[in-house]
């Protein structure tokens, strides 16, 4: 059953009161027979494509196909519990016309999914600036569409947490309305610390729309800057330092090929002694491929799929214990 028709199904009282009570429908869970929960992870899909990338009809056309390809892969895999939508669901302005494709494209999913914004979800106007520039959203804006994309995905609130047995999922979001692509407000700081002191005895996991400074090598010039990161860096490196071991920070937003040498080098990677961050593809390229997680309960396994090839790449395998 999908999120959507679950909520339809039931009353509003009822919807209300699961939400207030924190038994969010569709909770995580592995299913029976298994000793892991599968998280498939779906990062910067730009739905339908990014036009001013790929101007050109035919290759818009093959992009979309192998998106579409990925969701029949998902709904293939029967050991998928849930997808994770990390930001930049929508092509460029997160406009309802690219929304509708949004939407279009999960209601092919048959997996529960759980979603977080993206620059692209929220930040700019739903027009062109100069010379086809994107146009930065006043702050009032900012804070409608964000808001809206709550709304439209039946989210508990902007940022908002839960548990897969012993491991607390935080889904955070770019709620401080900066010029900066990913800034976290000062009460979403003080909530997340608050989360971290409360659930210290096993690993977490932090879903975030952008990296966090210096887990990446500086390919480009794009690379490990404020704009490109999680911010404020500065409280996220204390309060971060004091999160469980065996920690991820699962994020996408610079679009790390799985070629590039520090997409999975812990060397880099690691942000603390506790902490690893896990970098995801955009899903908006000729090449596609996703990460999942699995959750074990003595450790988190992550593997790489390349779904124009189809294969696994071992290579890329990495394991994680609290």
């Amino acid at each position: 059953m999908k999120r959507r028709d679950f909520l339809q199904g039931v009353g509003l009282a009822a919807s209300c009161l699961l939400l207030r009570t924190g038994l969010w429908p569709l909770e995580g869970m592995a299913a029976p027979g298994k000793d892991y929960c599968h998280i498939l992870l779906l990062s910067d899909l730009h739905l339908p494509w990014r036009e001013k990338k790929f101007p050109a009809r035919g290759e818009q056309q093959k992009i979309w196909e192998a998106k579409s390809k990925i969701i029949t892969n998902i709904n293939m895999w029967k050991d998928v519990d849930e997808v994770a939508l990390l930001g930049d669901l929508a092509a460029r302005y997160g406009c309802e016309e690219e929304f509708a494709w949004v939407d279009m494209y999960l209601d092919g999913l048959s997996t529960p999914w759980y979603a977080i914004a993206g620059n692209h979800d929220y930040a700019y106007a739903n027009e062109p600036g100069e010379a086809g520039k994107l146009k930065r959203a006043p702050y009032a804006t900012k804070q409608a569409k964000l808001l809206a994309f709550t709304k439209r995905y039946h989210l508990p609130s902007i940022y908002y947490a839960r548990s897969i047995g012993k491991y607390r999922l935080l889904y955070l979001a770019p709620d401080a309305g900066s010029d900066l692509n990913v800034e976290l407000s000062q009460a979403q700081i003080d909530w997340l610390e608050g989360e971290i002191s409360a659930h210290n005895k096993a690993p977490m996991l932090f879903f975030c729309h952008a990296p966090l400074m210096g887990t990446l090598r500086t390919y480009g010039k794009k690379i490990n800057t404020p704009s490109t990161t999680a911010q404020p860096a500065d409280k996220l490196f204390d309060i971060l330092g004091k999160c469980p071991k065996g920690s991820l920070w699962i994020s996408g937003h610079t679009h790390t090929p799985v070629t590039n040498d520090s997409f999975a080098d812990d060397s880099v990677n690691r942000f603390n002694a506790n902490l690893v961050n896990i970098h995801n593809p955009t899903i908006d390229k000729r090449h596609m491929c996703t990460n999942s997680l699995y959750l074990y309960p003595d450790r988190i396994t992550v593997r790489t799929y390349d779904h124009t090839k189809g294969i696994w790449l071992d290579n890329l395998e990495r394991v994680y214990h609290g």
